[in-house]
């Protein structure tokens, strides 16, 4: 049995904006912590790659690749795009507690089960996220190798909590930075 290695992708959005489904092309940045993380995975040979369909996450991936023989195409796996913040999204923090203090406070108190404006609760993304690892778990045992999954933030954190068996109201304590990479034994 090989490994699910989970990566949040690189730096994307411009610092303090919250990107959500607005597709980004990584920052010099990021292409930069991309390729450290591709020094750190020199030799691991993946069977399966999957990954969001939003430019940041499909970047990454095609850097952690590069130098990797055989390895596969990335399989385009939408249910793992990021959360949508609907109205949020491309906005910074301040502007949102201004222009929305009664949500911003509300979704503080109730993380998995309130939306912002015209966007996704983690509950919605996880119902959304969560069937779709674990058809990729599957595949994964079927391969019986390594797998490569490239995911965003909070996607991240609603598939860490399912796997470490916590709730969703503390899976925004996940830490999830730019190229965290977890490792998950199948």
């Amino acid at each position: 049995m090989g490994s699910i290695f989970l990566v949040r992708h690189a730096r994307a959005a411009p610092p303090g904006i919250l990107a959500g489904r607005r597709d980004y092309a990584l920052t010099a940045q990021g292409r930069m912590e991309a390729e450290a993380l591709r020094r750190r995975l020199d030799g691991q040979v993946f069977s399966l790659v999957f990954s969001s369909p939003l430019r940041r996450c499909l970047e990454t991936a095609s850097i952690l690749l590069c130098a990797a023989q055989n390895a596969p195409a990335p399989q385009l796996c939408p249910e793992l795009a990021e959360l949508s913040l609907g109205l949020w999204e491309g906005r910074d923090k301040g502007w949102i507690m201004r222009r929305y203090p009664e949500v911003w406070a509300a979704r503080g108190l109730d993380p998995a089960g309130c939306p912002p404006p015209e966007g996704e609760s983690l509950k919605e993304l996880a119902a959304r996220v969560l069937p779709a690892f674990e058809r990729i778990k599957a595949a994964a045992r079927a391969a019986d190798g390594n797998t490569l999954v490239v995911g965003h933030q909070a996607v991240n954190r609603v598939i860490l909590a399912k796997e470490r068996g916590i709730g969703l109201e503390r899976a925004l304590d996940i830490e999830q930075p730019p190229c965290a990479l977890t490792r998950l034994e199948l």
